[in-house]
């Protein structure tokens, strides 16, 4: 075996999880999920060190006692397991499963952390996953491919979890990020396979790097398309999906655009202050997302207090019944939380046909009809 090769990539490993690692440290907003990425990273980064410490020894480049080559292989297979760990711990935070909450479930996936640990111990006496014989020499054990299976459970396990929800959520934001998360297990497994027909090259590190760096860029595209106040889509986000919906949209379509402004924000803002201000516009977003959790649409923050929900209806009396359904979700959460003051929708919507030519006119179409909502509900109240 090459030692230098796997010192090489597992050096250039380490610098890469370590760039991704200090970026999210300096913008750490102390979030459960962004610290079990970290600690992900982290372990990625112990491993791949216990693993150009193991070459340095097994080349013969570098000369250190047995006991060291011992805890070497032992940090390396303990961080590889914990490496999975978080990764699932991550996976299912962001997923927000329900099962994740279980004090059975965070037993059973502890399992196998306990499993490996176990096993390195007894392995100094028995050999079970790896031994290091009198010539400082490092050797596989008869169940090493019991830890290999157990890491990848998590990998697999949290994959298959992400893609089946990517494809069941009806939120636009979050099926993306789902499947972002899903095709993890896809870089070391395709790159291993390169291991499997060369096994002088240590692939399996650059795999596992590559698959960090894909989720992190993508996340990171992501988040430029999502507002941060609310978390659902921004406007540029809007217009893309928008401008590809026009594209393929027929004469005879069912494509609605509907346009809500928060009535009387400015006095909300002015009577509780700014940060007030932000929690309803939070509430305005959520009211939505409820709305909308069974039904395929793209919600998206238009600018300051008004919101933007595009979706596939089949007549007015069914986009009526659904502007109805928005402003029942916020009535809900204000009594929920004993809002102090009024916060609801006027909502105006148009429905797609050949003469709107342009993003623009669709929009100016919808807010035509929520401008004249707001001028009846302006007569109603004096």
């Amino acid at each position: 075996m090459d030692y230098v090769w796997i010192i090489e990539i597992d050096s250039f490993c380490c610098v890469v999880l370590g760039i991704i690692l200090y970026s999210l440290f300096r913008n750490y907003d102390r979030q459960t999920k962004q610290r079990y990425y970290m600690k992900a990273l982290l372990m990625g980064v112990i491993s791949f060190i216990c693993e150009i410490n193991w070459a340095l020894i097994e080349g013969k480049i570098l000369y250190e006692p047995r006991l060291i080559n011992y805890l070497t292989n032992a940090v390396y297979y303990v961080s590889s397991i914990l490496m999975g760990y978080n990764w699932l711990c991550y996976v299912e935070t962001v997923l927000e499963s329900n099962v994740f909450k279980k004090p059975l479930f965070k037993a059973i996936i502890h399992i196998p952390v306990v499993i490996v640990i176990a096993g390195v111990i007894i392995s100094y006496f028995n050999g079970l996953f790896f031994y290091i014989d009198s010539n400082n020499i490092y050797h596989r054990g008869n169940l090493v491919m019991l830890h290999t299976s157990l890491c990848h459970f998590y990998t697999i396990a949290t994959s298959v979890h992400a893609f089946v929800m990517a494809i069941k959520t009806k939120v636009y934001v979050k099926s993306v990020e789902y499947r972002i998360l899903s095709m993890f297990l896809l870089f070391p497994l395709t790159i291993g396979i390169i291991q499997i027909v060369m096994p002088n090259i240590p692939t399996v590190s650059a795999g596992i790097t590559l698959a960090f760096l894909f989720v992190y860029i993508d996340l990171q595209n992501l988040l430029i398309s999502v507002d941060t106040l609310t978390g659902i889509n921004n406007r540029n986000q809007l217009m893309r999906y928008l401008g590809a919906r026009i594209r393929n949209e027929s004469e005879n379509g069912s494509l609605y655009v509907f346009m809500l402004d928060v009535n009387k924000f400015k006095k909300i803002n002015d009577t509780y202050g700014h940060v007030e201000g932000d929690a309803a516009l939070i509430r305005c977003a959520n009211a939505l997302k409820l709305a909308n959790r069974h039904i395929k649409s793209f919600i998206g923050r238009y600018g300051g207090d008004e919101f933007i929900v595009i979706s596939d209806i089949e007549n007015k009396e069914e986009a009526d019944s659904y502007c109805q359904k928005m402003t029942d979700e916020l009535a809900k959460i204000c009594e929920e939380e004993k809002v102090p003051y009024d916060l609801s929708f006027s909502i105006g919507y148009a429905q797609y046909n050949k003469s709107l030519k342009t993003i623009q006119a669709f929009i100016a179409e919808a807010d035509k009809k929520l401008y004249e909502v707001k001028k009846r509900r302006e007569v109603l109240t004096r």
